[in-house]
């Protein structure tokens, strides 16, 4: 039986045909070699998107010219035939699984620095200070070029010239990076754009860039060849882009030679309106592809926030969109669309917006990976777990992410495995994590393991305190201990027993009243989330923390929306600054070396935790059990590192 078949109907797009409405998202996943050549990860990387049933996977982003051109330390490029045969083992690897294979050109413009340039200035519309956030930024990291008319002529022949190298390696089509703040965009927005020739100043103008290539590279492959733009709908600065000139440039880019539109975000003040964090709804970008898709011939397709079946099949239904574009839904599940089409959606594993494991992990220069999913980006080595040639029994202590993922490998590698929980729920952490505003989505995480965990044949205790007589009566051949992380209570704090723990509050344990001033000892990430929770029940709130900045490890684009929200809300935020003692009331610190005080009907104590279990597992390890420690309680990090550690611990067996 076909599920959801108005999303798995195929489509036309130019002279080719979709099996489905599924396009896989570019992303910058940071995999190529370090000149930008083509590794066999990011082969292997996006293979197993068209495994996943995919209708097309759009590779990029793809400089045009290298090194000015590309944003960071390692992206790829299409700027020289030298890649045409490791593009093409690419493309045939794609299309082996019935995907079309559609590479994604653009260029950085002022989106970089000279840095990551490798010494050359970054090329920039206009010289001039602009309102976009990240554009500003770069400028203050250094000077920049702007480009003569002749420069920008050349210009289009360099991503004309790629167009071509991808049809020689037998690619099926390009896609034409328009928006998310990059060259492209800069000369479509007045914000970036002030020029006084004919590439600037008027609507006619400052499309001309974005027209030109488009003309260019069709004149160059042929009508048999798709043409793909990714374009902004809405922009959100002052001197922007406006909604009315966004549906007029879709109908230029068809006209000029387009075989399709994916609409999406423009210059902005957040990078949330680009890669939106769980406080943004499902389709989050569809109410301004409405208006493109009323407008053009040819399909339009969305993206933001896209994760349930039934939510992608009634767009397509409705005829609100031709095709629906995904990136972390499927780097979460790559499998995403073959298990919706064949309706196994509690097989799914449910992206949860996090940033974590995907673009913050990018962003420190890392490959691209996902908090759930620690195979994206390692598919080369863990996208097969190989049966063991003599399956074992092995018991997992602690029923946390680490304990839960380490189970799912053992038994896929045929062991036969045994979880025990102390609490009665499984889901260690997760069971806080998800308490926070917009943090529902983590709860569908720790089901979607619950559950993994049942179809993979792990029995599970829970409920029960492991010792090592439990381990001694199981005799198991190997022990993982996930044990997690407990907080730390014990501080050179006077008064500290004035204060309630973090988790506490996060379990219900401890009540805290609306219209009330909060102290809250400690600025990580549970303390932040906390703070964001107190804020909800319109308390003041005010955050000490000992480091120089709050939300240390929070990943960029949640960490500014939330420092975004502690200033509209006027948390005060106290850096460099070390409680030392707590009356009635208040919250005494050192800051700069004079004492301070914070007023405080409640103060809450978040300042880290610490390893759990680890008497356990010296007990283990001298009865001579072989024992794997993973997740928090080799020590405390995050949802990203438990995963990929306990998908480890359950190989190492």
């Amino acid at each position: 039986m076909q599920h959801f078949p108005n999303l798995f109907s195929e489509l036309k797009i130019g002279k080719k045909t979709l099996r489905n409405r599924i396009i896989v998202s570019p992303t910058g996943e940071t995999m190529p070699s370090f000149d930008g050549s083509i590794s066999t990860q990011v082969i292997d990387y996006y293979t197993e998107k068209a495994k996943g049933g995919a209708g097309a996977v759009t590779w990029g982003i793809l400089a045009v010219e290298f090194p000015r051109g590309k944003t960071g330390d390692v992206k790829n490029r299409a700027d020289t035939p030298k890649v045409i045969k490791d593009m093409n083992r690419m493309a045939e690897s794609i299309q082996r699984y019935g995907a079309l294979f559609i590479p994604q050109l653009f260029h950085a413009g002022a989106m970089t620095t000279a840095e990551a340039a490798e010494g050359h200035l970054p090329a920039c519309v206009s010289d001039k200070e602009v309102e976009h956030l990240y554009i500003s930024r770069y400028r203050k990291a250094g000077p920049m070029h702007e480009l003569t008319t002749e420069e920008i002529k050349e210009m289009v022949q360099k991503f004309v010239k790629a167009a071509v190298i991808c049809k020689r390696a037998g690619a099926d089509g390009v896609n034409i990076h328009c928006a998310h703040g990059y060259l492209v965009n800069q000369f479509l927005s007045p914000d970036t754009n002030a020029r006084t020739d004919e590439y600037g100043g008027s609507f006619e103008n400052r499309i001309r860039f974005g027209i030109e290539i488009v003309e260019g590279i069709r004149s160059a492959v042929g009508k048999d060849f798709i043409i793909g733009a990714r374009i902004p709908g809405r922009e959100w600065v002052k001197n922007r882009l406006t909604d009315e000139e966004c549906v007029e440039f879709a109908r230029r880019m068809e006209k000029a030679g387009c075989d399709y539109l994916e609409v999406s975000a423009g210059l902005n003040m957040s990078q949330a309106k680009v890669i939106e964090t769980e406080v943004y709804p499902q389709g989050s970008k569809l109410e301004y592809a409405l208006p493109i898709k009323a407008a053009v011939s040819i399909p339009v397709g969305t993206n933001g926030m896209l994760r349930d079946p039934q939510f992608c099949d009634d767009l397509i239904k409705d005829g609100k969109v031709d095709f629906v574009s995904m990136a972390r839904a499927l780097i979460c599940d790559p499998y995403w669309p073959q298990k919706a089409s064949e309706g196994r959606l509690e097989e799914i594993r449910p992206c949860i917006s996090c940033n974590d494991g995907c673009m913050g992990r990018v962003r420190l220069g890392y490959h691209l990976s996902c908090a759930l999913n620690p195979v994206a980006g390692r598919e080369t080595h863990l996208s097969v777990v190989r049966k063991a040639e003599e399956p074992k029994k092995v018991a997992v202590i602690g029923g946390g992410l680490a304990g839960m993922q380490a189970a799912i490998v053992a038994a896929r590698a045929g062991h036969r495995v045994t979880l025990f929980e102390q609490d009665s729920q499984l889901g260690g952490q997760l069971n806080l994590a998800y308490v926070p505003p917009h943090k529902e989505k983590i709860k569908e995480a720790r089901d979607w393991f619950i559950s993994e965990l049942a179809r993979r044949g792990v029995e599970v205790q829970a409920g029960k305190e492991v010792n090592l007589e439990v381990i001694d009566a199981l005799k198991p051949d190997s022990v993982i201990v996930a044990t997690g992380a407990v907080p730390i209570e014990q501080l050179p704090i006077e008064g500290l027993e004035n204060a309630v723990q973090a988790w506490d509050v996060l379990r219900g344990e401890v009540a805290i009243e609306s219209n009330q001033k909060v102290a809250i000892i400690g600025g990580g990430i549970v303390a932040c989330e906390v703070g964001q929770m107190m804020l909800e029940k319109k308390n003041q709130v005010s955050i000490i923390e000992m480091l120089p900045q709050i939300g240390g490890g929070l990943e960029d684009i949640h960490l500014t929306d939330m420092l975004i929200e502690f200033e509209e809300n006027d948390v005060d935020i106290y850096v460099n600054a070390t409680a030392i003692r707590i009356e009635k009331g208040k919250v005494i610190f050192e800051k700069d070396g004079k004492e301070e005080t914070v007023l405080a009907d409640t103060i809450i104590l978040s300042v880290g935790q610490k390893s759990a279990g680890t008497e356990l597992v010296k007990e283990l390890r001298n009865a001579g059990y072989k024992t794997i420690v993973a997740g928090d309680a080799k020590k405390p990090a995050k949802f990203v590192n438990a995963t990929l550690d306990g998908f480890y611990a359950g190989l190492d067996i």
